[in-house]
């Protein structure tokens, strides 16, 4: 090639190349609203961890592990629309775009890596501000200052608060508060098995660790075989198992103290989850995380724990303890009470029923009680007449009461053959509880035990998870589902519901 030749192809392609600049420039002008979709539900999706939102606005490339783990998130609340900023084109098949979005509580800035199909390669959270009220709270948890005007930063952007930023969206964290005699280190809790029972409350967090794979209404274990002498567990694998990263004893000023700064990122509700008769420390934390996920529940989770020995053959045992943890479930609804929650949700399985009915009944009785939003019976194993004594007095303080009753569940089969006479939670050829502004749904068709008689083995009861996500989410009346329907059917009058 001669060297004028050479000089005219270089001209030639440099001409190109600038061409392709201006195109691509213009372009960047243009206000792509294909991209802006894609990256606004790649937000909201990492912020609720919704996977199948996720893949389908993120490349193949794009791998679970880079998911961004910013729970920070939670605090921002759902984005109301996202600004493209600065594009820049690095290949021909890779784009790095700036973006400001606007959230429900505050804003985030974020790089994305886009390809040509405008789905998103990378991101990274640059800069996040969550408003509130009065108060803003930077760095250290303990030190506020106060300020004038509506609204102020609570927490500042991730190089200023990084712990703020940097966590596993698929990390439940939650309050407990809990009678057991319990020791805690190194995220291990252990018993005092002469006196399981403490006589008073202690306090504390946890994190629990959600596995990829996990089945809503589930809790994912490590296999465990037991023949003769002989001891079998298979290793534990985050990605397949329920796993406790975190679990710490806390005094209760310290405890106080992170619950009102949870309550200031909330709208100022709790979940309160009341386990049941057979169920340990670490099955209580499992439980109460799997929950929580299941429903995406956004407000403050506390679990109360009272001490259940953890083993079928001590059924009465457990009815002591159940009975004694009444006036200690009392305390608890005082202290959030206190804190700030202005709305609680309970939700109380089995012997749980047994602390939390009279509980409410006693707090009728004060002038200022905690209101409760909805109270979500599942499977009472609290004698029938009883509960017909009990629930009307405790609806003095509830705005719904929805009970789940089944005619199969085994744990509540056998407590009616020990106690000789029928259990709330059972539904005999008679029919199941009705009462006034008492919502009983009978969930026999979707197995044969709510939330398991122990955990190690399970029900399947994704549509029990449904329910009650739709109940407390959403604030659904029934019929929430199509599959509950009125039951029986016309030409007689309908008195409960039923799953078909």
């Amino acid at each position: 090639m001669t060297q004028s030749r050479f000089r005219h192809a270089i001209f030639f392609v440099f001409g190109l190349l600038v061409t392709l600049i201006g195109v691509n420039a213009i372009r960047a002008q243009e206000p792509d609203v294909q991209l802006k979709t894609n990256i606004l539900k790649f937000i909201n999706a990492s912020r609720t961890s919704n996977l199948a939102e996720l893949r389908s606005v993120t490349t193949q490339a794009f791998k679970q592990a880079d998911l961004p783990r910013y729970a920070i998130l939670a605090r921002l609340g759902s984005v109301s629309d996202v600004n493209l900023g600065e594009v820049e084109s690095l290949l021909s098949n890779l784009t790095v775009v700036s973006v400001d979005a606007e959230h429900e509580h505050g804003s985030s800035s974020w790089t994305f890596s886009i390809d040509v199909s405008k789905k998103i390669l990378a991101a990274q959270l640059e800069h996040a501000e969550v408003l509130g009220p009065e108060k803003v709270i930077s760095g250290s948890a303990r030190h506020h200052h106060s300020w004038g005007g509506s609204r102020r930063p609570v927490v500042l952007d991730c190089d200023q608060a990084p712990a703020a930023c940097n966590k596993d969206p698929r990390l439940v964290e939650f309050f407990y508060a809990t009678d057991r005699n319990v020791t805690i280190t190194n995220n291990i809790a252990s018993l005092d098995p002469s006196a399981p029972r403490s006589g008073k409350l202690t306090y504390g967090v946890a994190a629990v660790h959600i596995p990829e794979d996990h089945e809503p209404g589930r809790i994912e274990l490590p296999s465990e075989w037991h023949f003769i002498s002989f001891e079998f567990k298979s290793p534990l694998d985050e990605k397949k198992h329920f796993s406790i990263r975190r679990l710490a004893a806390t005094s209760l000023d310290d405890w106080k103290q992170l619950l009102k700064l949870q309550v200031e990122a909330t709208n100022k509700t709790a979940l309160i989850f009341v386990h049941g008769f057979n169920t340990g420390f670490e099955e209580a934390l499992y439980r109460n995380a799997q929950i929580v996920w299941d429903l995406q529940y956004q407000g403050v989770s506390v679990l109360f724990s009272w001490s259940s020995k953890g083993k079928i053959q001590d059924y009465l045992y457990d009815q002591d303890s159940a009975d004694i943890a009444q006036p200690e479930f009392i305390d608890l609804l005082g202290k959030l009470h206190d804190s700030g929650i202005e709305r609680v949700d309970i939700i109380a399985h089995s012997m749980g029923n047994r602390v939390v009915l009279p509980a409410l009944d006693q707090i009728a009785s004060v002038s200022s009680p905690i209101k409760i939003r909805q109270l979500i019976m599942a499977a009472p194993d609290v004698a029938r007449d009883k509960f017909m004594i009990q629930l009307p007095l405790a609806q003095k303080v509830v705005e719904g009461s929805t009970l789940y009753a089944s005619s199969t569940d085994k744990a509540l089969i056998a407590s009616t053959h020990l106690a000789d006479f029928p259990r709330a939670g059972m539904i005999p050829a008679a029919g199941p509880v009705i009462l006034p502004n008492l919502d009983t749904i009978d969930v026999t068709a979707v197995g044969d035990e709510i939330f398991g008689l122990n955990h190690s083995v399970f029900a399947t009861n994704r549509a029990v998870m449904d329910d009650l996500k739709l109940l407390i989410i959403n604030e659904m009346k029934l019929p929430r589902l199509s599959q509950v329907r009125r039951f029986p059917d016309p030409p007689q009058q309908p008195t409960y519901w039923k799953y078909k």
